[in-house]
């Protein structure tokens, strides 16, 4: 009798079950699931071809998807050798991690419909653009949709090496395919999937603000700088990144460099004279089948290089230098969102100085424990680290200062922060302070406690009620910015002055 009404019960939830929700765009039914906070996800959708074979290194294609994507598993994180940030067990550290296979993204949305189109928040992930994922447990989207009323999308885009090469022997003829800046072209061709089909999950393609935190920031930047971008975004917020493109010669330059470490690497030559002799002697069809006859694996094991130079000049994508382009003028002129933490530099820098490898630092940060700062910091630097660090926060505050007064004369709408909020436990509180990318967990709203990721460390129940008051004071700002342009419309919280015309920074 028991058994029998046991299984009444689960028949009866079955059938009571919401079912798996649906959209149709362009021709495709996708498949979702219903998420937290009330909402209806839709994970790894497709928006270009793999970039993989013939496409590696190219621009991205346009695909044609079938007429059912069950959209119900993230895609695969971009192919990058194991940090903390790759949403991977660090059992791989030092090992190649992901795809080559990687252009995929998410979106999230209120369950409830509404009689009007959301504003679309498209998020790019940081990573110094060689590492990271919009996978990222701190990147889901459900509490932002929900708590803001809007459609929030992440993209994942190719990274390091895989986005930013450039050689004689696999020039097309075609200007995308060798511009190098094979990062801002895919956020392009994710875009335009955002205007072409965003609608019909509720969104608004005419109100699609771009955001993003240190190299996301970065790259939007890229996109605020490329005329290619123009009209596909209408507000962008951009947390703890700097406008940059390098001259295409350095792209170049680095691309002949891992062509030669791969000849050496595999004993073709035995050093980069023979390897540049080897590559004039066979030619570019040659070259070409063996750059291309390389696993990700292969290429990731070369050394890279630390600064990361995902956004050329090649005068067509990016048709200006980073910063000229900024100080003259000629970038995409939307309402903005500046920010920074006070403390950036304590990872940025501070990680050089660390004791642990990355891999037993992010075991640490995920195991709830205490440490003593000897066990995190070198010896060497104890004594030197805060002052290091700091320095180092205040000459990044000042580059961020310096790019904001830049956009002053051009663009009125420039509201600018700075995060201070610092509750962590000891001792990532004396290490960390307001580190890099915490203020971006805030306005995204989630603090991840129960799964592996690099803040895990920072949430106890001591701070539970300062950090959950901070999140929805800063949400009304970033709500009304989203929905109207303006962090100040549509509540009565302390007006947030725009840093055009006041030169005043807002204090969360």
């Amino acid at each position: 009798m028991k058994t029998l009404f046991l299984f009444s019960f689960l028949i009866s939830l079955s059938t009571f079950a919401a079912p798996a929700p649906l959209v149709q765009s362009e021709g495709t039914t996708f498949i979702g699931l219903n998420g937290p906070n009330d909402t209806e996800a839709y994970f790894g959708i497709p928006y270009a071809q793999a970039p993989v074979g013939n496409l590696r290194w190219k621009a991205p294609k346009k695909i044609r998807l079938g007429q059912r994507v069950v959209a119900q598993r993230m895609g695969p994180v971009c192919a990058q050798l194991w940090n903390m940030f790759s949403n991977v067990s660090p059992d791989y550290e030092g090992q190649a991690v992901g795809s080559e296979d990687c252009l995929y993204l998410n979106v999230w949305k209120p369950r409830q419909n509404a009689n009007y189109k959301r504003p679309v928040f498209f998020w790019i992930h940081g990573g110094s653009n060689t590492k990271g994922t919009a996978n990222d447990p701190n990147y889901d989207g459900a509490w932002f949709a929900q708590h803001n009323d809007a459609i929030f999308v992440s993209v994942n885009y190719r990274l390091g090496l895989f986005a930013s090469f450039i050689h004689p022997s696999l020039e097309t003829g075609n200007k995308l395919d060798s511009a190098g800046n094979h990062v801002t072209l895919d956020l392009i061709m994710a875009l335009n999937w955002v205007k072409n089909n965003i609608e019909n999950f509720g969104g608004d393609p005419d109100n699609v603000v771009i955001a993003g935190q240190s190299a996301g920031c970065m790259n939007v930047w890229g996109l605020l700088q490329s005329p290619l971008a123009k009209n596909l975004f209408n507000g962008a917020i951009c947390s703890a990144g700097l406008p940059n493109a390098y001259p295409k010669l350095v792209i170049e330059e680095r691309s002949d460099n891992l062509l030669h470490d791969l000849l050496i690497a595999d004993k073709i030559a035995k050093d980069a004279d023979e390897a540049k002799e080897w590559v004039r002697k066979q030619g570019p069809q040659t070259v070409r089948k063996y750059l291309l006859s390389k696993s990700a694996a292969e290429l990731l094991a070369i050394p890279r290089f630390i600064v990361p130079t995902q956004h050329v000049s090649d005068g067509t994508v990016l048709p200006f230098d980073g910063l000229a382009s900024v100080m003259t003028g000629r970038y995409n002129r939307v309402p903005m969102i500046l920010g920074s933490t006070i403390d950036e530099a304590t990872y940025l820098v501070g990680a050089t100085m660390f004791k642990p490898t990355e891999g037993d630092l992010f075991r640490m940060l995920n195991s709830g424990r205490s440490y003593p700062r000897s066990a995190i910091i070198k010896d060497e630097y104890l004594s030197t680290f805060d002052g290091i660090t700091r320095s180092s926060s205040i000459g990044l505050s000042n580059s961020l200062e310096s790019i904001s007064q830049s956009l002053r004369p051009f663009n009125w709408n420039i509201y600018k922060y700075e995060f201070t909020w610092k509750e962590t436990p000891e001792p990532w509180k004396s290490v960390f302070g307001a580190f890099h990318g915490l203020d971006a967990i805030f306005y995204l709203g989630n603090f991840v406690e129960d799964r592996p990721q690099f803040a895990r460390f920072a949430w106890r129940p001591s701070n539970k009620e300062s950090r959950e008051a901070l999140r929805e004071h800063m949400s009304q700002y970033f709500k009304s910015f989203l929905h109207h342009g303006n962090p100040n419309e549509g509540h009565n919280g302390k007006e947030w002055r725009s840093f055009s015309g006041s030169g005043h920074t807002f204090k969360f």
